[in-house]
């Protein structure tokens, strides 16, 4: 049975990868006051608001998935995955997308050392040939007593992508 999912499995990925176009890169985000409603005191901005990674992305047609890793650090230092799986439209020189799927961290010291949830993802990037240069939000979803989009915990963000 396995030996026949992984057949099956390098035969849908396969095809894809060779007609899919590929964007990697990297990404800053920071934790958002100004989507989520609290004031904005430069004074109080720090590392600490901030978190850097990679973005790997996959687009077929109007889909489009993604990898984004950051890391951040602060009180306690962590690393998250955030997989998102959606749709991405080009118009002119623009990417629009939207996407959702889950989002993983692992925390580096004595806090819980994993945590799971639900993400969205809303981005819009400038095509520019073989680069791209866009911005993003990410929000935490909650789909504990019917669907809630948890706004305390926005990432405001700009990647970086090379094409292939």
């Amino acid at each position: 049975m396995k030996k026949r999912f992984l057949i099956l499995a390098v035969l849908i990925i396969l095809p894809v990868a060779v007609f899919a176009d590929w964007g990697i890169g990297g990404a800053a985000f920071y934790k958002s006051p100004v989507l989520i409603g609290q004031p904005v005191d430069l004074g109080n901005v720090n590392v600490d608001q901030f978190s850097f990674g990679g973005d790997l992305r996959l687009k077929l047609g109007w889909f489009q998935a993604e990898a984004l890793v950051l890391y951040s650090a602060g009180e306690v230092d962590s690393l998250s995955a955030y997989l998102d799986a959606g749709l991405a439209l080009d118009v002119a020189i623009l990417r629009l997308s939207l996407g959702a799927g889950p989002n993983l961290t692992y925390n580096f010291g004595e806090s819980s050392p994993t945590q799971a949830g639900l993400n969205a993802k809303v981005g819009a990037d400038v095509m520019l040939g073989p680069i791209s240069v866009g911005l993003s939000y990410i929000m935490v979803l909650n789909l504990d007593n019917g669907f809630h989009v948890r706004t305390g915990s926005g990432l405001l963000g700009a990647q970086v992508l090379f094409w292939m």
